[in-house]
């Protein structure tokens, strides 16, 4: 777990723990009933189903507006229009 916390972004790291957790869960019953308890509080806390409320306010704005969830790595390469007009 602390390599992934390293490098939470690594899916070869998740992929590791998520396996090293089935086979401890495998062989272990009560590490199992533990992690299928952590499991369903995990379920509770979650950002939500997806759904997004977007708002934008206080200004002029003169540029790409994105309007969604989980954007990164965004580029548009769009100059400020002039404020001459």
């Amino acid at each position: 777990m602390v390599r992934l916390g390293q490098a939470p972004g690594d899916a070869s790291r998740a992929q590791a723990l998520s396996t090293a957790l089935a086979v401890r869960a495998a062989m272990d019953e009560d590490f199992h009933a533990l992690l299928r308890q952590w499991y369903e509080g995990a379920k509770l806390v979650r950002t939500g189903d997806g759904g997004t409320h977007n708002t934008v306010t206080g200004g002029t704005f003169s540029g790409p507006v994105l309007q969604g969830r989980d954007f990164s790595g965004n580029s548009f390469g769009v100059p400020p229009a002039s404020s001459d007009s």
